[in-house]
């Protein structure tokens, strides 16, 4: 009887150990079919727009330094949303900026070879028209919003501030609100008419935001936080066109996503083609 306990045990370790080594085949196998299906069904092109977009890169505060990063992201550093990105880094994809990063080193920073080429545009989602049309003693402005596409847009949520071009970050400013009508058009009035004063219109749909200005002064630093018209340290970003070459007849990817700097939404779109 002793013997037959021996054999009854020793079968059923053997059993325990066939169970445990199926499933970690059938695992294994599974993880590899769930690779394969995430490679083939995920595009380069989204892989390397998500790193960018959503990693701060290396070192993460790159956007306030000189040297280039050794790792290309363009998130804010330990944000708690994802898709917002530092417009200290961005405006370093903008020719001409201090510490201009070329598309060409940019890509070696993505991990491409020379032989890839690729497309990157940010363009707000929104765009404001403003057009004066003050008389004597009267600031008037007739404000119009269009989408990126370039169709205007409907019931928009619009506030102006009337700010002084010292601008001083964090003061309550004089402010007028409007919802643009089937026009994507409305109007906003400020009396008396000011010397040296400027206009911040900031709108607003479905937390799809954006924000112009209207002033003498060349691109206005401004940005509207919490209400408030606030001092930035960078004008707003009108467009990123940033490209190793243009887009030929053979095959690319393309991926987009919405962004946001400094309180305003972007369409970003991303080709990628060889």
């Amino acid at each position: 009887m002793h013997v037959d306990y021996e054999y009854i045990l020793a079968g059923i370790v053997l059993l325990l150990i066939l169970s445990v080594s199926e499933m970690n085949i059938f695992a294994i196998m599974t993880h590899q079919l769930t690779r394969m299906e995430q490679e083939a069904e995920y595009p380069a092109a989204e892989r390397i727009m998500d790193t960018i977009l959503l990693s701060p890169g290396y070192p993460p505060n790159w956007g306030n330094q000189s040297a280039d990063p050794t790792s290309l992201g363009l998130a804010v550093q330990n944000s708690l949303r994802a898709y917002v990105l530092d417009i200290s880094k961005v405006i370093r994809l903008k020719e001409g900026s201090p510490n201009y990063i070329s598309p060409g080193r940019a890509r070696r920073l993505m991990g491409l070879s020379e032989d890839y080429h690729f497309n990157l545009t940010m363009i707000p989602v929104f765009t404001i028209d403003i057009v004066n049309a003050s008389s004597a003693g009267q600031a008037k402005y007739n404000i119009t919003i269009k989408d990126y596409k370039g169709f205007l847009v409907p019931n928009v949520n619009v506030t102006g501030f009337y700010v002084p071009n010292s601008l001083i970050g964090g003061e309550i400013y004089p402010s007028k609100s409007a919802i643009t009508g089937t026009d994507g058009s409305c109007v906003l009035i400020f009396n008396p008419l000011l010397s040296n004063h400027s206009l911040v219109v900031y709108a607003n749909q479905l937390e799809v935001k954006a924000m112009q200005t209207f002033s003498s002064l060349p691109d206005l630093p401004v940005r509207v936080e919490g209400g408030c018209v606030m001092k930035s340290d960078f004008p707003i970003i009108q467009a990123i066109r940033y490209y190793t070459g243009r887009i030929s007849e053979l095959v690319s990817e393309s991926a987009f996503r919405y962004a946001e700097i400094e309180g305003v939404t972007y369409y970003v779109k991303f080709d990628l083609w060889r």
